[in-house]
């Protein structure tokens, strides 16, 4: 600080603070060997150059970040489609590396397509019917020259006593495993059982039988799994058409099931064999598929009685609800 300036009684106390101020920090500087000149505009322009640095690499993340992380899209902003091909050939600085990292699979045109996929066909396993030859004569006629098992009611009840008779009659072994659950049993060669329940209380779907002079029909319902390019309903509509048109032989063919709920008992009886069938038509689209099927042995079925002298096809047709 001047004597001039401390002499001079009109100096505000501001001034002499800031000049007291001023003059320690020179001091300090001095003894930090700060006070040169030229080194604080080095330190300081170094200083600028960082900061400038900084900022810029912040903002080409920023802006890679921000191309990178865009939304897919086929719209610009000036409304103008953009090709696949085009993006492609865009240089990574434009979409960002991040695009060319990704290694999630491209959807196809074939995967996007409407078309039916083809329905694999299962190899049938050892010891299965459907591995398992039987002769569809011998199943209705057993050992004799007349189809004595057609409108008879079987000893056992369930489907396996209907396997069972399948296999002894075609002299097999017994203990062939099958699909339970199923309304078709199928076996080796073109021959296949349909199974059938009637009377059953509550059923959301109900096969019916018509009769018209001396033609008798079937409804049937395929599962809820099946559908038309089901190879199971393709060899029902192949065995059945050939059944229509006597192309089949003797040892091939549908032959129908069908077992009675005993609404007394609550319990289905066993089934009974009502023969031969042949396709007629089907509901296409109908889910689940609906058949309409013939019964080619209806006159035999008209002569069998029970051991009781009920006549078979009357109580079908009286409990036909």
């Amino acid at each position: 600080m001047s004597n001039q300036a401390a002499k001079d009684n009109k100096v505000i106390p501001y001034l002499l603070l800031r000049e007291a101020k001023i003059a320690r920090n020179k001091d300090k500087l001095e003894r930090l060997g700060l006070n040169n000149p030229s080194t604080t505009k080095s330190s300081s322009d170094s200083s600028a150059t960082r900061t400038s640095r900084s900022r810029s690499a912040a903002h080409e993340k920023s802006s890679r970040s921000l191309v990178a992380t865009t939304r897919s899209s086929r719209r610009v902003r000036n409304g103008t489609p953009v090709t696949k091909s085009e993006v492609q050939n865009l240089p990574v600085s434009a979409i960002g590396a991040k695009e060319f990292k990704s290694k999630k699979r491209q959807r196809s045109e074939e995967n996007n397509s409407s078309k039916p996929k083809a329905v694999v066909r299962s190899e049938a396993k050892p010891g299965t019917t459907r591995a398992t030859y039987v002769d569809a004569k011998k199943v209705l006629y057993g050992h004799f020259d007349y189809p004595l098992f057609i409108g008879r009611r079987l000893a056992n009840t369930g489907k396996a006593a209907v396997v069972e008779h399948a296999n002894f009659m075609c002299g097999n072994e017994v203990g062939i495993s099958f699909n339970k659950y199923s309304g078709v049993c199928e076996f080796q060669n073109d021959v296949l059982f349909l199974w059938v329940n009637m009377n059953t209380p509550d059923a959301d779907i109900k096969n019916k039988f018509v009769v018209d002079n001396d033609k008798a029909q079937m409804t049937w319902y395929g599962g809820s799994r099946m559908r038309e390019e089901s190879p199971v309903i393709q060899k029902l509509i192949s065995i059945g058409q050939g059944a229509k048109t006597g192309k089949n032989p003797d040892s091939c063919g549908i032959i129908l099931f069908y077992r009675m709920y005993n609404l007394a008992k609550r319990v289905f009886e066993p089934y009974t064999c009502l023969g031969r069938l042949s396709y007629d038509s089907h509901e296409i689209g109908s889910q689940p598929i609906r058949f309409v099927w013939n019964l080619l042995d209806f006159d035999i079925l008209k002569q069998a009685t029970e051991s009781g002298g009920s006549c078979i096809i009357n109580e079908i047709m009286e409990r036909n609800l």
